[in-house]
């Protein structure tokens, strides 16, 4: 599918992220067995539980995209996925006077399961961590 003019990957799970203003801002998911899928573990290979990051923006307003592709046959595990938003770098501070919208939408077998948006007032970031209790989740989803 193609998202703001760039084609990404979809398969038996898919994540897309964009976002309202040009910047660097960073999609992570946490796998079922706890395994994490971003910019510096793309994928695909067994510590991605061979989901993989196929596009990442780093000027625009995304998208960022991790899928688990038809091709490889890697059908992701069942259980809990976390999904959460790192804001990387964005020429104006995120602020009450400058939010950022983020957009994820989460695909099953390519039906939209699930599209989150949530505005950002202020820069939080977590080290790249993703979980239930991260500030930067943006949602979960159970994928069975």
């Amino acid at each position: 599918i193609c998202v703001n003019s760039a084609c990404v990957g979809i398969g038996y799970l898919s994540f897309t992220l964009t976002w309202s203003r040009n910047g660097d801002g960073d999609l992570v998911i946490t796998t079922p067995n706890n395994k994490r899928i971003y910019y510096d573990n793309k994928g695909p290979s067994t510590d991605t539980d061979q989901g993989q990051l196929d596009r990442d923006d780093r000027t625009g307003t995304g998208p960022e995209n991790i899928f688990w592709s038809y091709n490889y046959n890697s059908t992701p595990p069942t259980g809990v996925y976390y999904a959460c938003f790192e804001p990387y770098q964005f020429d104006l501070n995120i602020s009450i006077i400058n939010p950022l919208s983020v957009t994820l939408s989460a695909l099953r077998l390519k039906n939209v399961t699930l599209i989150v948006t949530k505005t950002y007032t202020s820069t939080i970031r977590n080290s790249y961590q993703c979980n239930s209790t991260s500030p930067t989740l943006l949602t979960s989803i159970n994928y069975f």
